[in-house]
């Protein structure tokens, strides 16, 4: 009989195990599907990240132009036309410093 007793301790012992290995195999899937769901995140990420510095690029190139044109033009605007020019200048530079610090 105690050979009967030690059989099932085994058997016992062999079903816990089984138990934590189904377990830790669900939770091993479950990490896997999370891993692959942001690691599509992360490229959706990189591509937005492509994207948001080809227009930063576009929009130094406008500011560029903009520089390049003949400043004299400003001069010729009154002062609320000034002030205009002023905010809107303004406006682009924070989005532009905003996209370069994301």
């Amino acid at each position: 009989m105690a050979d009967l007793t030690k059989q099932d301790i085994l058997l016992n012992d062999i079903s816990q195990v089984e138990t934590q290995v189904s377990i830790l195999k669900n939770r091993f899937r479950e990490a896997l599907e999370r891993n692959r769901e942001l690691q599509g995140y992360l490229d959706e990420l990189k591509k937005e990240n492509i994207e948001l510095k080809q227009k930063i690029s576009e929009l130094e190139e406008d500011l560029n132009q903009f520089k390049d044109q003949d400043l004299n033009s400003f001069s010729s605007l009154n002062l609320k036309e000034k002030e205009a020019v002023k905010i809107k200048l303004q406006h682009l530079l924070s989005r532009i410093d905003y996209h370069l610090s994301s």
